[in-house]
Protein backbone atom coordinates (compact mmCIF):
# COMPACT_ATOMS: atom_id res chain seq x y z
CA UNK A 1 0.00 0.00 0.00
CA UNK A 2 1.23 3.38 -0.57
CA UNK A 3 0.62 6.25 1.35
CA UNK A 4 0.28 9.89 -0.17
CA UNK A 5 -0.55 13.31 0.50
CA UNK A 6 -1.52 15.22 -2.61
CA UNK A 7 1.44 13.96 -4.89
CA UNK A 8 3.68 13.42 -2.30
CA UNK A 9 4.61 10.18 -1.88
CA UNK A 10 5.07 9.43 2.34
CA UNK A 11 5.83 5.77 2.15
CA UNK A 12 5.29 2.55 1.30
CA UNK A 13 3.40 0.02 3.94
CA UNK A 14 2.00 -3.13 4.28
CA UNK A 15 -1.45 -3.44 4.03
CA UNK A 16 -2.50 -5.44 7.31
CA UNK A 17 -6.53 -5.23 6.97
CA UNK A 18 -8.92 -6.42 10.21
CA UNK A 19 -8.47 -8.11 13.28
CA UNK A 20 -4.67 -8.00 13.15
CA UNK A 21 -1.88 -7.39 15.47
CA UNK A 22 -0.31 -4.15 13.81
CA UNK A 23 3.24 -3.60 15.21
CA UNK A 24 3.16 -6.22 18.29
CA UNK A 25 5.78 -8.87 18.11
CA UNK A 26 7.06 -6.84 14.60
CA UNK A 27 10.26 -4.66 13.24
CA UNK A 28 8.66 -1.54 13.26
CA UNK A 29 7.75 -0.61 9.70
CA UNK A 30 5.06 1.55 8.38
CA UNK A 31 1.54 -0.29 8.22
CA UNK A 32 -2.21 0.38 7.51
CA UNK A 33 -4.54 -1.14 9.55
CA UNK A 34 -8.52 -1.23 8.97
CA UNK A 35 -10.96 -0.94 11.71
CA UNK A 36 -14.19 -2.92 12.05
CA UNK A 37 -16.28 -0.01 12.03
CA UNK A 38 -15.65 4.42 12.45
CA UNK A 39 -16.61 4.02 16.14
CA UNK A 40 -14.18 5.41 18.94
CA UNK A 41 -13.83 2.27 20.08
CA UNK A 42 -12.98 0.12 17.21
CA UNK A 43 -10.12 3.05 16.68
CA UNK A 44 -8.66 2.58 20.18
CA UNK A 45 -5.50 0.57 20.17
CA UNK A 46 -2.74 -0.18 22.46
CA UNK A 47 1.13 -0.53 22.63
CA UNK A 48 1.89 -3.56 24.28
CA UNK A 49 4.41 -5.77 23.02
CA UNK A 50 5.91 -3.04 20.59
CA UNK A 51 8.69 -2.71 21.72
CA UNK A 52 9.74 1.22 20.75
CA UNK A 53 7.81 4.08 20.55
CA UNK A 54 5.64 4.86 17.28
CA UNK A 55 3.50 7.72 15.59
CA UNK A 56 -0.22 6.61 14.81
CA UNK A 57 -2.35 8.52 12.27
CA UNK A 58 -5.80 7.79 11.94
CA UNK A 59 -7.74 8.42 8.59
CA UNK A 60 -11.40 9.01 7.72
CA UNK A 61 -12.83 9.42 4.29
CA UNK A 62 -9.47 10.52 2.98
CA UNK A 63 -8.59 13.07 5.71
CA UNK A 64 -6.45 12.41 9.06
CA UNK A 65 -8.50 12.90 11.93
CA UNK A 66 -6.55 12.41 14.78
CA UNK A 67 -2.75 12.23 15.06
CA UNK A 68 -0.50 10.97 18.47
CA UNK A 69 3.36 11.38 18.32
CA UNK A 70 6.04 9.17 19.99
CA UNK A 71 3.38 6.45 21.57
CA UNK A 72 5.56 4.59 24.22
CA UNK A 73 5.40 1.11 24.54
CA UNK A 74 2.94 -0.81 26.84
CA UNK A 75 0.17 1.87 26.79
CA UNK A 76 -2.66 0.57 27.29
CA UNK A 77 -5.76 2.74 25.81
CA UNK A 78 -4.48 5.28 23.04
CA UNK A 79 -8.24 6.85 22.08
CA UNK A 80 -8.10 8.96 19.00
CA UNK A 81 -10.22 12.43 18.76
CA UNK A 82 -12.48 11.24 16.19
CA UNK A 83 -13.71 7.76 14.97
CA UNK A 84 -11.35 6.50 11.80
CA UNK A 85 -11.64 3.63 8.58
CA UNK A 86 -7.99 3.67 8.69
CA UNK A 87 -5.13 3.38 11.60
CA UNK A 88 -1.62 4.46 10.23
CA UNK A 89 1.04 3.02 12.69
CA UNK A 90 5.18 3.85 11.74
CA UNK A 91 7.88 4.45 13.53
CA UNK A 92 7.85 7.39 15.47
CA UNK A 93 9.26 10.95 14.11
CA UNK A 94 7.10 9.63 10.98
CA UNK A 95 4.51 12.84 12.02
CA UNK A 96 7.17 15.14 12.20
CA UNK A 97 8.99 14.03 9.41
CA UNK A 98 6.29 14.60 6.69
CA UNK A 99 4.57 17.59 8.48
CA UNK A 100 1.13 15.98 8.89
CA UNK A 101 -1.71 17.95 10.41
CA UNK A 102 -5.74 17.12 11.22
CA UNK A 103 -7.66 17.65 8.65
CA UNK A 104 -5.24 17.07 5.83
CA UNK A 105 -5.97 14.88 2.88
CA UNK A 106 -4.30 11.75 2.43
CA UNK A 107 -4.58 8.92 0.36
CA UNK A 108 -4.04 5.12 0.84
CA UNK A 109 -3.37 3.65 -2.16
CA UNK A 110 -3.13 -0.64 -3.09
Amino acid sequence: MIIKQGRKKLTDAKFLGKFTFGLMFRKIEPVVLETLSTTISNSTLHTCFVREPIDIVWVKDKKIVSLKQQVLPFKFKIVPGQPAQYIIEAKSGFIKKHKLKNGQNISLLS
